[in-house]
């Protein structure tokens, strides 16, 4: 007998397909550990309890409504597209996360890992003639495979915009803007934004000449603030004067109107110097938008992502030590999946890392302003009757249905957090009992007086 079949590998595995090893002893390590398979969630999945799940929709409103607000409309994804579609222009990195599987026609098929992708299938599918700018939102979940304690979720809710079809340094102060709107609605305080260029980074590198080996370690030195150790790696591999100083400078500026002051000279740095004129110019958008001292400039700011092109941002605040937001722009992507050559640029939020900030934060979802009501009665039709009536007046309203005594009511209106048990007799129109949980009162009203006195909203 192999080794891998004496481990008991292969009869948890089998069963846990629904196959049984006819010879096979089926010992009790390998039922139990099957047991625990069947009654989990795979890893970076889990399930969400009804006060999770409020705290979520809690979330995922409040952004649809500052989202509708700014005019943009929701579209909405299948959550498997085609490899083919969703892997392009993406880069390696995101593509080796995404699951995988065959169709019945021998089609690659894969749940989709992010959702600019899919947004940019659908405005060049079907939105071909949509008036421009185009403005759309998603609040969608995707799919990566994680395996690192860094980011350890497989599943997670993304909510977030694209602006299509405009470049101008107005969309990049519109998208900026509405981030910053999106995080003080839902609660946030703290918010903290980090913003870069995609290709300025680059750019500098390639007219120093250097390696991927090379570029990969002045990256870590950027990124880790050691402008000593900048100095001396550009003084080793002779870097011009006026480009290390601008590296120097670059490295060192946090605030957008600091860029003003760097300039290079020469041809080949014409289009990093458009793109230190283009940050110039967003700056004042910013401040137009009274966002710009929430805005921070970082040179080291870079994206896994390949498509983007320009502006580069990620939203923060203190007590996470994770990016909550993110996004930039993504001028090339479009054109990619059709003849449309659109300009774009966009955000995405993780929905469970606001809630980690929200409740590291101190900040508790309410429960809502409408009055919780368990109705008990001995007379059936007229406890429906009483139920339906509350709800129709604004109440959350439930039917004791256990048919257990007035006092274990109580207890369980208690444990749900209802406010009032109301008994109603054989009439509606006679009195009911009303228990107030809250103050722990007993009194006897007409029902529609309790109605009109107590209201359904607090």
């Amino acid at each position: 007998m192999s080794p891998y079949f004496q481990s008991g590998k292969l009869y948890i595995r089998c069963a846990e397909y629904g196959f049984q090893p006819t010879n096979y002893p089926q010992n009790n390590l390998a039922k139990e550990e099957t047991k625990i398979t069947r009654l989990h969630t795979p890893k970076g999945t889990k399930d969400l309890l009804p006060k999770e799940v409020k705290q979520y929709r809690y979330v995922e409103e409040e952004l649809r409504k500052n989202f509708e607000s700014w005019n943009y409309n929701e579209v909405r994804s299948p959550s498997i597209e085609f490899v083919e579609s969703i892997s392009t222009g993406v880069g390696s990195d995101l593509i080796n996360d995404m699951f995988k599987f065959q169709d019945f026609n021998g089609k690659l098929l894969a749940l989709r890992a992010e959702m600019t992708g899919p947004v940019a299938r659908i405005v060049t599918t079907r939105m071909q003639s949509a008036p421009e700018p185009i403005r759309l939102f998603y609040i969608n979940n995707v799919f990566r495979y994680s395996q690192t304690n860094y980011k350890p979720e497989r599943e997670f809710c993304q909510a977030g915009v694209e602006l299509v079809g405009c470049n101008t340094s107005e969309a990049d102060g519109e998208i900026l803007a509405l981030l910053v709107s999106c995080l003080k609605r839902v609660g946030l305080n703290g918010i903290r934004i980090d913003l870069g260029h995609a290709n300025l980074l680059k750019n500098l590198l390639n007219a120093a000449g250097l390696d991927s080996s090379q570029k990969r370690s002045i990256q870590i030195l950027l990124a880790c603030r050691d402008s000593i150790g900048l100095k001396k790696f550009m003084e080793e591999n002779s870097f011009p004067s006026d480009l290390m100083d601008a590296f120097l400078e670059l490295s060192k500026c946090r605030q957008l109107n600091n860029l003003s002051s760097i300039s290079l000279k020469g041809s080949k740095y014409n289009e990093a110097n458009q793109q230190l004129a283009s940050l110039i110019e967003l700056q004042q958008t910013l401040v137009d938008y009274n966002v710009d001292d929430v805005v921070f400039f970082d040179f080291s700011l870079t994206k896994k992502i390949e498509y983007y092109t320009g502006l580069v941002f990620e939203a923060s605040v203190p007590n996470l030590g994770l990016p909550i937001g993110s996004g930039g722009r993504y001028d090339n992507f479009i054109e990619k999946f059709g003849k449309l050559k659109l300009p774009a640029t966009g955000f995405a939020l993780e929905i469970d890392k606001i809630l980690q900030a929200l409740l590291a934060q101190g900040f508790e979802i309410s429960n809502g302003k409408k009055k919780r009501v368990v109705v008990t009665s001995n007379f059936r039709k007229q406890a429906i009757d009483a139920v339906n009536s509350l709800r129709d007046a604004g109440f959350i309203s439930s039917l004791e249905v256990t048919k257990r005594t007035i006092e274990k009511t109580i207890e369980y209106g208690k444990l749900t957090k209802a406010d009032y048990v109301v008994y109603v007799d054989s009439s509606l129109t006679s009195l009911v009992i009303v228990y107030d949980l809250k103050s722990g009162t007993k009194s006897e009203m007409v029902f529609t007086e309790f109605v009109e006195n107590c209201g359904g909203q607090t």
